[in-house]
């Protein structure tokens, strides 16, 4: 695993996704993730959701985070698409730094609360969530949460499966 202090002095940046990186993620995103799937549709993202930003170190990238904020009828509410950090890289800090990014971003935005999915074979990533703060919901604590309407909306556009984990985590009184 390389360390990035170890790369030419440069630090971790954090900034917005410029189009012009797209084959950079693609060659993260294919590097971060065994299914086809999430190779594809992680690049897709990049493009298509509001909120992208790269962590590059030595204008290098090496990580990405995707989200959006959504409105709900009662509140507004965070989502984190895709975290995915290259394999060289995970383990130091890198996707805590994407999420507590959008973490701000989305709380200066009005969120409420941040959610995400994973796969329950995924149990990695869903140990990141937890050690960042976020605890995994049923979609029956999700709908006492939200309402029933809110829940299927906000379900829907976290692609939700049935089966799959639900974290969230509870910003700041906004």
């Amino acid at each position: 695993m390389k360390d990035p202090a170890d790369e030419g002095g440069c630090s971790i940046r954090i900034r917005r996704f410029k189009p012009e990186d797209i084959n950079q993620i693609k060659n993260v995103a294919r590097a971060a993730f065994d299914s086809e799937v999430d190779k594809y549709w992680s690049v897709v993202g990049a493009l298509r959701t509001p909120y992208t930003y790269i962590a590059e170190i030595c204008g290098k990238i090496i990580g990405v985070i995707e989200f959006e904020l959504v409105y709900l009828s009662r509140s507004s509410e965070g989502h984190i698409g895709y975290i995915f950090v290259h394999p060289e890289y995970q383990g130091k800090g890198v996707g805590t730094a994407l999420l507590k990014k959008a973490e701000e971003i989305l709380y200066r935005r009005g969120a409420r609360r941040i959610w995400a999915v994973t796969s329950p074979n995924n149990p990695k990533t869903r140990r990141f969530f937890e050690k960042n703060g976020y605890r995994e919901v049923s979609t029956k604590i999700m709908k006492k949460t939200l309402g029933s309407n809110n829940t299927k909306k906000l379900l829907r556009r976290m692609v939700y499966f049935k089966g799959d984990i639900i974290h969230v985590k509870e910003l700041s009184s906004n």
